[in-house]
């Protein structure tokens, strides 16, 4: 554990974001028929970048240092990604509201690919054209694209396809001027805290999507799960992940960490034992729970502090806030970012 970092907290620390924006209720009727398959991509552009301005928009009213573009065009995170695949069979639509037993299920039946991509990238470039403050840029990890098809045979031979088609994502995200890219990976972080998978099983296929990639932030979210606002698993801690945080050194930059569940704020000791050439986004803010005041916001940074140097640490939600309630999103965003601020 590392000692006592800092007495008094001198700077304001860094905000980010994590992606997922709640959609704006006004636009709600329209995007739905862009969800459901009514309206496609290029058709659907205008009301996708009005929409993502309005997230844009109040993200930044919260004060946060660095905005996402909301994920409005794909709220239901990685999803929405299997329909847009070629090589899959669906064996169970994705029911919303069944939480995880709606989970959409997949039969691979040939060689999986993404024949118009993943529709990440291109909502980047439609959100950075709109916005120049927007920086970053976030894709599901190869494995978490798997969801819903983990007992499928030919998962393991399809997997470097999976690898090939993030990293394509994450390549053209370099090309539209992406100044960081972040991996959502929650299936590496349940199968390590389950023991499903080790560090070594994992970081090939995680890290191999950054491979050739310069002058951009590589950047890793962890985290495990969030549907209907319950974590995919009752295991919650941080000591299972450290193994890979620690082999991650020198292949990613930042790594951002949910520090929001009970066994995890217990783990919080463990952030002083990753590696020092990796920065770390703390996620305090816990978006499964009520908005946290300011004040208890602030307790978290300090106690977070007593591990992490001020330069090494950013500050963000759990997870993103897509499923939060408008309102209550808002509220977290902006009192974390006043916490930051140490008002």
């Amino acid at each position: 554990m590392a000692s006592p970092c800092n007495q008094g907290r001198s700077v304001t620390l860094r905000t980010t974001c994590v992606g997922s924006w709640p959609i704006p209720f006004g636009l709600r009727p329209e995007l739905k028929r862009y969800y459901a398959g009514e309206i496609d991509d290029v058709a659907a552009d205008d009301l996708l970048a009005k929409a993502a301005r309005i997230s844009m928009d109040e993200m930044i009213a919260c004060g946060v240092d660095q905005i996402m573009g909301g994920e409005v065009w794909g709220p239901d995170f990685v999803h929405h990604v299997p329909p847009r695949l070629s090589g899959l069979e669906t064996i169970q639509p994705r029911d919303t509201s069944k939480g995880y037993d709606g989970i959409g299920r997949y039969r691979i039946i040939g060689n999986v690919a993404a024949p118009h991509g993943t529709g990440h990238a291109l909502a980047y470039r439609r959100e950075q054209k709109i916005e120049p403050r927007l920086d970053k840029a976030a894709v599901p990890s190869p494995l978490t694209m798997t969801l819903g098809m983990e007992q499928d045979p030919r998962l393991r031979e399809q997997i470097p396809n999976y690898v090939a088609i993030v990293q394509e994502e994450v390549r053209d995200m370099v090309k539209a001027g992406a100044a960081e890219i972040q991996l959502d990976a929650p299936s590496e972080a349940t199968a390590l805290v389950n023991g499903t998978a080790t560090a070594t099983d994992l970081i090939g296929d995680l890290v191999a999507p950054f491979e050739g990639t310069t002058g951009v932030i590589r950047t890793i979210h962890f985290c495990l799960g969030d549907i209907s606002r319950r974590a995919g698993t009752e295991v919650q801690n941080l000591s299972s992940l450290l193994p890979l945080l620690q082999i991650l050194d020198g292949h990613v930059d930042r790594v951002h960490l949910e520090c929001s569940h009970p066994g995890q704020w217990r783990d919080r000791h463990l952030l002083g034992e990753i590696p020092n050439s990796i920065e770390i986004i703390a996620g305090i803010a816990d978006v499964k729970d009520k908005p946290q005041s300011v004040e208890v916001l602030t307790e978290r940074i300090d106690s977070v502090l007593q591990v992490l140097e001020e330069k090494r640490l950013l500050l963000s939600t759990s997870c993103g806030c897509g499923r939060v309630p408008h309102d209550e999103a808002i509220r977290l965003l902006r009192n974390l970012a006043k916490a930051a601020r140490g008002e």
